[in-house]
């Protein structure tokens, strides 16, 4: 007695349409996936001092001095989120192609327990 599944097959192999139906009838291109979304990065919000010329008072250089550091530590706070963002979109792809290649193994195997 056959199994239930081939049956299922079976049944509905017969009802698709001949083979010289199928070559008449153009074949439909899957649907593109939309593009994905472009998102807009803020640039750094870090405000880069004037040097105040070679001839500015010392209190002037040193003001100057301090807030440069200040800027590139602002730029390097900036870095480091963005590679926090980085790494963490990094994460999240790799678990949606691992998820991907587990659900395509398991369909896969769904297909071929029809025919066993």
């Amino acid at each position: 007695m056959p199994k239930t599944s081939t049956l299922v097959l079976v049944a509905a192999f017969a009802c698709l349409p001949s083979a010289g139906a199928l070559a008449q009838t153009p074949a439909t291109a899957p649907a593109a996936a939309p593009p994905a979304p472009v998102v807009a990065i803020a640039a750094p919000a870090c405000e880069k001092p004037e040097f105040p010329g070679k001839v500015a008072p010392d209190p002037r250089i040193r003001k100057w001095s301090a807030d440069f550091r200040a800027y590139l530590e602002c730029l390097k706070a900036y870095v480091g989120e963005r590679n926090a963002t980085i790494e963490a979109n990094s994460k999240a792809a790799k678990k949606a192609v691992e998820e991907f290649n587990s659900d395509v193994a398991e369909f896969n195997e769904q297909v071929k327990s029809l025919s066993d």
